[in-house]
């Protein structure tokens, strides 16, 4: 039997909240699980800010400014692109109906995110990411790029913010970037010739 308590579980859990600008990261006050996570999104009663503690922030493209605060953290729920969590998931006994995965690409700036949806069986794909999504929603096996293809990570679930996506489609294609930055390319001529270095030693010996 789990004797712990409840701050205890929650101490397990952390998330981060990506924004058009930042990336926050903490432990969620009153989230134990995903699920009470996304009820706590989508139920427009609760606070419109979400409060982190133990909380780091740092700008969107520079993971080496990273600041560690020493003060809970408040997120504005409407500012956030999507979120990743690390904790439990918990389906709560909600009854769904049969669903099936769809894939999806949503372009949600500065962002891309592909990945699939839960959906019911009988329904339309398109309407239904036209009018039976929740405000908040998990993707599940999700990629996300940046606006020109460059893949900047993944995770078995990411929660998206439907306000902040404008555009959706039920389809595995990204937009694919036309040529690897520089920094990826100058990294690949590193590998190439490291790669080279043992194979120019054994024919020297």
């Amino acid at each position: 039997m789990d004797m712990r308590l409840p701050e205890d579980r929650q101490s397990e859990v952390r998330i981060e909240l990506v924004t058009a600008a930042f990336v926050a990261s903490g432990t969620p006050v009153g989230v134990n699980d995903l699920g009470r996570f996304l009820e706590n999104l989508n139920n427009p009663s609760i606070a419109h800010q979400i409060e982190l503690r133990d909380p780091a922030v740092r700008p969107l493209y520079n993971a080496t400014l990273h600041v560690d605060l020493d003060a809970p953290l408040l997120v504005r729920r409407e500012d956030i692109v999507f979120a990743t969590f690390d904790g439990p998931y918990f389906a709560r006994g909600v009854v769904k109906p049969p669903c099936v995965p769809v894939p999806v690409l949503l372009m949600a700036p500065p962002f891309q995110i592909s990945g699939s949806l839960e959906l019911a069986s009988n329904i339309d794909v398109t309407q239904a990411l036209r009018t039976a999504m929740p405000p908040f929603f998990a993707v599940k096996f999700a990629r996300v790029f940046d606006s020109e293809g460059v893949a900047l990570g993944e995770g078995e679930h990411i929660i998206v913010n439907g306000a902040a996506v404008q555009m959706r489609s039920a389809t595995r294609r990204v937009i694919e970037a036309a040529g690897a930055p520089a920094a990826s390319v100058k990294r690949r001529e590193v590998e190439a010739v490291q790669a080279e270095e043992p194979e120019r030693s054994t024919r020297a010996a």
